[in-house]
């Protein structure tokens, strides 16, 4: 597919090595043939060049599929040398709007992040110096290559107004697809569910068809009732399934799940294991498979969309269970109460590993595209481990916390379901005011979105990740009625 470039270019280069590390300033380079929206104006910064201004996308090119070429062009001692000294592949983000800082690599307008960057150039052909002992160089156009691009932006928050009075629990949507044929087209967010808590007749599920507007399923969706938590969505032939988890606990029943495929016209009721009393805390999807984690430290898998349910761990733990991921078909993290900390490798038999907080409950965990681990915990912190939770580094690689956002809890963490890299998380404070953080490295750092100025005086209880720059998010009563949200594109 075409990609626009930039002609005649000066932007800021940042690197990153490994996703331990945040981004790293190069250099003010000379950029072509990356891509950036076709016909968009952006205001460049370079603090040692005085091409400043306007710049227009004037045209696009094909590339390879599956990769893509930019040419650098910098003085030979600086950037160039840099490239052909560093033989591993790293991340790239290229920024054209830093507001005069390129020092904040996250003050940017619109960039872009590129995948794998190695040079393409084995060696140089005769460079030249102008004089030994001098700084000033030829400008040495050096080829690399990348295998993937994704362009991010500066992000907005947006709340949407609710009718709703109870608290929501849970949000997915369909993913994007565009207009064929077989199927209407549709953006990132816009067909989904919403569960919420099943009090005052308030309905325990919603669904919307454009991201804004949400509507009452028409019959409740539990055996039992209680309230509505986590959904997933798994898209078929001539529709969809979505599966929504009852939190609340029965007297009489085991947990329960309801699947519809008909937008909550109907549903089906089924029961997950045989204990009473159980709830469910967690719910993911990974591939064909729907996974569980609940309380007295029980996960449960699906292998067919929800139809029947399996024991994978009972008895390893017998700690509430409050967060679970899976890596791969064969490797999964599950975390819960008073530190406890499960891992598989080979998707059925899971083991315990020591957590990163004694005593502390583990909340949320998810994991980045180098299987990097991180939890989110009861005491403010965010936890990672690169070694499938044998040991737990602060930035500077000694044991402790990997980010410190103060009392209270991180209960939500997740990354894009593409590049596993463009990162979210939700930590509510103390006071039980919801804030949210953005990661465009990976998990490397976290900062609210620019477009966040204060927080909310209720909690946020679950996200979704759309794609590379928009998430939704849902919590606690907000003024009245249920609190929802959108980050987006500014």
């Amino acid at each position: 597919m075409a990609s626009p470039f930039i002609q005649g270019l000066d932007g800021d280069l940042y690197v990153q090595e490994n996703t331990r590390e945040n981004w790293a300033h190069l250099d003010c380079v000379s950029l072509s043939d990356v891509p950036f929206p076709l016909g968009d104006y952006t205001n460049v910064y370079c603090p040692d060049n005085a091409r400043k201004g306007q710049v227009k996308v004037i045209g696009q090119i094909q590339g390879d599929a599956g990769s893509g070429t930019t040419t650098i062009t910098r003085p030979l001692q600086t950037t160039v040398n840099w490239l052909f000294e560093n033989r591993c592949a790293f991340n790239a983000l290229i920024t054209w709007a830093c507001d005069g800082s390129r020092e904040i690599p996250e003050n940017f307008e619109v960039a872009a992040v590129l995948f794998d960057v190695r040079p393409t150039q084995p060696t140089l052909s005769t460079p030249v110096v102008t004089s030994r002992g001098e700084d000033e160089r030829i400008n040495t156009a050096l080829e690399v290559s990348y295998t993937a691009v994704y362009l991010v932006y500066k992000t907005i928050v947006n709340t949407i107004a609710m009718t709703n009075t109870a608290a929501a629990n849970g949000v997915a949507f369909l993913p994007k697809q565009c207009d064929t044929k077989c199927a209407t087209g549709r953006g990132a967010c816009e067909y989904g569910y919403m569960g919420l808590d099943g009090t005052l007749y308030d309905s325990e599920v919603k669904k919307t068809w454009n991201g804004t507007s949400w509507y009452q399923s028409t019959v409740d969706p539990f055996e039992e009732g209680g309230d509505a938590g986590p959904i997933v969505i798994f898209p078929t032939i001539d529709g969809h399934r979505a599966i929504v988890a009852r939190i609340s606990a029965s007297g009489w029943m085991p947990a329960e799940i309801a699947y519809t495929e008909d937008w909550g016209e109907t549903w089906t009721n089924v029961d997950v294991g045989t204990v009473v009393g159980q709830t469910i805390n967690a719910m993911i999807q990974y591939g064909g498979y729907v996974y569980i984690a609940c309380s007295g430290g029980y996960i449960y898998v699906s292998k067919d969309m929800g139809d029947s349910w399996s024991i994978l761990s009972s008895g390893v733990t017998t700690e509430d269970l409050n967060g679970i991921v899976m890596y791969s078909s064969s490797v999964g993290y599950a975390v819960g109460d008073n530190n406890a900390f499960l891992y598989t490798l080979n998707g059925e038999d899971w083991y315990e590993r020591t957590g990163p907080a004694v005593g502390v409950d583990l909340l949320s965990v998810t994991v980045n595209d180098d299987g990097v681990v991180f939890v989110g915990a009861a005491d403010g912190n965010l936890y990672r481990s690169e070694d499938g939770g044998a040991n737990w580094l602060d930035q500077d690689g000694a044991t402790g916390e990997w980010l410190s956002l103060g009392a209270g809890s991180i209960d939500w963490i997740g990354f894009d379901s593409d590049a596993r890299y463009f990162g979210w998380l939700i930590y509510n404070d103390a006071d039980g005011l919801g804030h949210i953080y953005r990661s465009i490295n990976g998990g490397a750092t976290w900062r609210r979105p620019a477009g966040q100025t204060g927080a909310w005086n209720s909690g946020l209880n679950a996200g979704f990740v759309c794609d590379t720059n928009s998430f939704y998010f849902v919590g606690e009563v907000h003024g009245g009625t249920t609190l929802v949200g959108q980050v987006e594109p500014s």
